[in-house]
């Protein structure tokens, strides 16, 4: 019987064309009565942009579109392309980095081994060895031949050699060192009983950083270590192999176990924390693995690529513990990545270009029907609605031609509608205003029955009031034609219409039943049916009543002679009486509620005039009786009478008889106050006179401060003839620095090149490893033959007749010349690989050579740019002279305020020993004010 009715108002005749007649045309454009969201966040920025895009036009929107599609795919593929080439270029960067640093500690490793054979080839001299060579060597000899291993080798500024409890016997020609026996390496040769090379230490008199070499002495007969030999190298001589690695603008850092730089091409970086340079460099440290890393270090404050390698095993090498830093300013090594992102940022500026001027062309070709279909819009808007559009066209702007045809012609439609909404929008007005005018509840459900009835043009309309409990209800206004029965008075509580519909009325839904014995809904019905035919019923419409959102009754509407459909607008007009119904109830009630109450008011009000009046004659006598005490007399006392006035009156007497203790102790506390103060006169004017001195040393604290002023305006003016100068020498440095790029992308266009020769030079050094080995061992003999040649010359003239020493020397050179011989002949054969694969560098550096020759011209136009800064920064030296003056005497009159601020710091010691006694005065009298505070806080006041 209830169907549920489609509230949605925007899709209803009467809606569509409320919103039409609701808009104001205005020229060719409609305004909305309602702010726009342009209007609403107009101070923001984003709506100012939002404002600007929606005034631009059709034809720049579609440009601005086109060139977002063209070039958005553009930037993105570019981006891409930079990405993968820039991961791929950094990559080939940081792995050549890396492979030069392990190439750094190869050659550091295979510099040390060289060295670590000759303290085993020093250690293995018969004269050291053979103890009767030992006793008939003397010490100036062992001296000579100390000295000719240091000539020797160059890498050494000291041989020595120390018995067991670490006391020299003989060096070499140089400074004579301590005691060894609690050195580090020391210790450890004894301990290992084999060669040791020690970490990097300082020397404590010099400060030279130098590496000891030691190996231990063994008794040929005995096999005993009867003493230790030691090598002392220092740093420089390792500094000399591997300086080269910071030609190219790479720095290169050595670290010891303790993970301190000890050789660095960074001087101010020698004996500090690796990891207090670069903070990447901790986790690597604890790794031990070869990576890279980019970082700003702490001193030099520019970006770099740090290549790390850790300490690396060499075969007859003792683990050293000793790792390599490689670093390189980002900008050279990442130069390539830069030029590529301008190379792509140009490329896809052109694109934009290109694709603007296409896309402005065709975006006028195809705004232009939907110009014509805007310019048709605004005729319609216009009220011109017999507008039409050509619709030839076969696409998209053809099938918005036939919409725009299709919707002027339903607009016609719609403003036939819209009269019809207009004269039922009357129609609601004229009931509702007839319905307000009444005051009384009974008078507005009978006047609304009555005029809906005339509205919808039906045969009986009736109010039906639910219970407070809604579970039944009755009929209290009816409006009924012809013989139709009445309902007045009728009582409905059948259990069908219980259940379901007072609940859905609770919504605030309207249900409309074309035909009782066809809807859906009955079919269970029959009860409910039967009670319907009792007043031949055969449609119904029904709308709830709702007074502060709850449910009061309901407006039904019967139709009894035959079924009828209930149209929307009928459903509509039909809903919006029963909402101006329950606002008028709402109204009539209140207007009760504010009678009854009122009449209250009116009763209330004369009793209450009554005992007001009682009150004010009790309030005046108890004014009469207080105001001595008004004047200061405490002794006065107020009549305790019945009522609350007599007891206000005994509360006033006891507050007067405890005010007049207080103000007894208060005169007492006023007393000892006055006595505390007193005392403090003494110090309080000591206190002032050394404040006047204060003031005094003030006053000459300023006039030093004075002169310090004028001295710091010389040294301002000095610093600004400083500045001008700095930038002449600004401009210059800017002209070097175009010379210095030009040097750049020469050695750029060198990368290839050196890149090919790196390759041929890594199978060199391959075969350059093999010769280092046979040198090694050529070095050893070479050593050997010498100390040889000087023992048998020794033995010779020692021995005399005796040929039996000289013998075995010339036996032992016999020895070590097979072994030159067989030496000889594999290096003959490993140099003839190395001139094979010399001939092919020599070539590939032909073609580096003539690069670098451009590339020196074009650094000798940098060195002429460069001594132009060099006569600036003379000048710019001049001038920090004078302010180095200027200083000096700012220096001097400092001086003297510091001399005055002393003086104060006494005056002001002075002062805080008075502040000390009158803080102690004072306290006397904070007690006694606490004293009476607490007297005091007995009452409340507030």
């Amino acid at each position: 019987m209830f169907n549920k009715t489609d509230m949605n108002n925007g899709s209803s005749p009467q809606n569509r064309a409320s919103l039409i007649s609701s808009q104001k045309v205005i020229g060719s454009g409609v305004k909305l009565p309602a702010k726009s969201i342009t209007e609403t966040v107009s101070n923001s920025s984003l709506s100012q942009a939002i404002n600007y895009l929606t005034k631009l036009s059709l034809v720049t929107k579609a440009t601005i579109l086109a060139i977002a599609i063209g070039t958005i795919p553009i930037l993105g593929i570019g981006a891409i392309a930079f990405s993968f080439a820039n991961k791929s270029i950094t990559k080939q960067i940081t792995q050549s980095q890396q492979a030069e640093a392990t190439g750094l500690s190869d050659k550091v490793n295979r510099f040390m081994l060289g060295r670590y054979g000759d303290i085993q080839v020093i250690s293995s001299l018969p004269f050291l060895t053979n103890y009767q060579a030992s006793v008939s060597t003397s010490n100036e000899q062992k001296q000579a031949v100390f000295n000719r291993i240091v000539e020797a080798y160059k890498a050494y500024d000291s041989v020595a050699l120390f018995d067991r409890q670490g006391n020299l016997i003989v060096q070499s020609t140089g400074e004579l060192p301590e005691n060894q026996k609690d050195r580090n390496y020391f210790q450890e040769v004894l301990q290992k009983d084999a060669p040791v090379i020690s970490n990097p230490e300082a020397a404590k008199s010099t400060g030279i950083v130098s590496i000891d070499i030691a190996a231990p002495i063994k008794d040929t007969n005995r096999n005993q270590t009867i003493g230790v030999v030691r090598a002392r190298m220092p740093v420089k001589y390792l500094d000399e192999v591997i300086k080269n690695y910071g030609i190219k603008g790479q720095q290169y850092y050595l670290i010891d176990d303790s993970g301190k730089v000890f050789l660095s091409s960074q001087q101010n970086l020698l004996g500090k924390e690796a990891k207090a340079e670069y903070r990447n460099l901790a986790k690597l440290l604890a790794a031990k693995k070869v990576d890279s890393f980019i970082e700003v270090p702490k001193s030099y404050k520019k970006q770099e690529l740090v290549s790390y390698v850790p300490s690396t095993n060499l075969e007859g090498l003792p683990d050293l513990n000793w790792q390599v830093l490689l670093s390189t300013d980002t900008a050279i090594v990442f130069e390539p990545q830069r030029q590529l992102l301008w190379i792509i940022a140009i490329g896809t500026g052109l694109t934009a270009l290109i694709v603007a001027a296409i896309a402005s062309r065709l975006a006028k070709l195809t705004t232009q029907p939907i110009l014509n279909a805007s310019a048709a819009l605004a005729k319609l808007v216009q009220g011109k609605l017999n507008t039409r559009l050509d619709t030839q066209r076969q696409d998209e702007l053809g099938v918005l031609s036939a919409n725009i045809n299709q919707m002027a012609e339903q607009l016609q439609v719609l403003a036939n509608e819209h009269e019809l909404d207009v004269e039922e929008a009357k129609l609601l007005a004229d009931i509702t205003l007839k319905i307000r005018k009444i005051l009384t509840i009974e008078d507005i459900s009978q006047a609304a029955v009555k005029e809906v009835k005339l509205a919808i043009k039906t045969d009986r309309v009736i109010i039906y009031y639910l219970s407070p409990d809604n579970k039944d209800g009755v009929v209290v206004a009816e409006s009924v034609s012809g013989n139709w029965s009445e309902m007045i008075g009728v009582q409905i509580d059948h259990s069908y219409f219980q259940k379901f519909h007072i609940e859905t009325y609770r919504d605030g839904r309207v249900q409309a039943i074309a035909d009782i014995y066809q809807d859906q809904k009955l079919r269970n019905a029959d009860g409910y049916i039967q009670l319907l035919e009792k007043f031949a019923v055969k449609a119904n419409l029904i709308a709830p009543i709702i007074v502060q959102d709850q449910l009061l009754g309901l407006l039904i509407a019967h139709h009894c002679e035959t079924p009828r459909v209930w149209q929307q607008p009928e459903i509509n007009l039909f809903q919006q009486i029963a909402t101006q119904i329950g606002y008028a109830l709402e109204e009539a009630k209140l207007l009760g509620e504010i009678e009854q109450v009122k009449n209250v008011v009116v009763k209330g009000s004369h009793e209450e005039r009554q005992e007001n009046e009682a009150l004010q004659q009790q309030l005046l006598e108890l004014l009469d009786d207080i105001e001595g005490a008004a004047r200061g007399d405490l002794t006065v006392r107020a009549d305790v009478t019945a009522g609350e006035i007599g007891t206000v009156a005994d509360f006033f007497n006891s507050i007067i008889e405890s005010l007049r203790d207080i103000v007894t102790q208060v005169k007492q506390a006023a007393t000892q106050v006055n006595t505390a103060i007193g005392s403090n006169e003494g110090a309080i004017r000591q206190l002032a006179e050394e404040a006047l001195t204060q003031a005094g040393e003030i006053n000459r604290t300023l006039d030093a401060v004075d002169q310090m002023t004028q001295s710091m305006k010389a040294v301002a003016e000095s610093a600004e003839k400083a500045a001008f100068i700095a930038n002449h020498a600004a401009l210059s440095a800017t002209q070097s620095g175009h010379a210095m790029d030009l040097t750049v992308q020469n050695i750029l266009s060198m990368r290839e090149t050196v890149g090919e020769t790196a390759k041929k030079v890594k199978r060199l050094g391959e075969s350059s490893q093999q010769i280092s080995r046979v040198v090694s061992l050529i070095n050893q003999i070479a050593i050997q033959t010498n100390l040889l040649a000087i023992n048998a010359g020794i033995e010779a003239a020692r021995a005399g007749e005796e040929g039996q020493g000289f013998a075995v020397v010339a036996e032992e050179v016999g020895e070590l010349a097979i072994r030159s011989a067989a030496a000889t002949q594999e290096i003959e054969e490993i140099v003839e690989n190395i001139q094979r694969e010399t001939s092919e560098v020599v070539q590939a550096m032909e073609i580096g050579t003539s690069q670098v020759v451009e590339g020196t011209r074009i650094v000798e136009e940098a060195k002429e740019s460069l001594s132009q800064i060099l006569d600036v920064s003379r000048q710019i030296d001049s001038l920090v002279q004078s302010i180095s003056t200027a200083t000096a005497s700012q220096v001097e009159t400092s001086q003297s305020v510091s001399q005055l601020m002393k003086d104060i710091a006494a005056v002001s010691q002075r002062t805080s020993d008075s502040s000390v006694q009158i803080s102690e005065s004072l306290q006397q009298t904070v007690e006694i004010s606490q004293q009476l505070q607490e007297t005091v806080g007995t009452f409340k006041v507030s």
